[in-house]
C-alpha cells in the first residue's frame, strides 16, 4: 500500500480512498470493533471536556453551551 503526502490535496484524497477501501474490505466483526472503538474514543473526549469545564468553575449551563457550539 503506497503512502501519499497528506499535505497535498491529491494525497489526502488518495488516503481517504484507501481508508474507505480498507473499511469496505473488513469483515462485519472487524467493522463492529472499529466502530465501537471510535464511539468509545468520542465519549472519552466529551467526558474530558465536560470535566475541564466543571473544574474551571463552569456549571451545567456552560457544558451545554459548549456542547451546542
Amino acid at each position: 500500500m503506497k503512502q501519499y503526502n497528506l499535505n497535498t490535496k491529491y494525497g489526502r484524497k488518495k488516503a481517504r480512498e484507501q481508508a474507505a477501501q480498507n473499511y469496505a474490505n473488513m469483515t462485519p466483526e472487524e467493522k463492529a470493533n472499529h466502530d465501537s472503538t471510535g464511539c468509545v474514543v468520542a465519549l472519552v473526549i466529551i467526558a474530558i471536556m465536560a470535566m475541564i469545564i466543571f473544574a474551571s468553575g463552569g456549571g451545567c449551563k456552560d457544558v451545554l453551551k459548549w456542547a451546542t457550539h
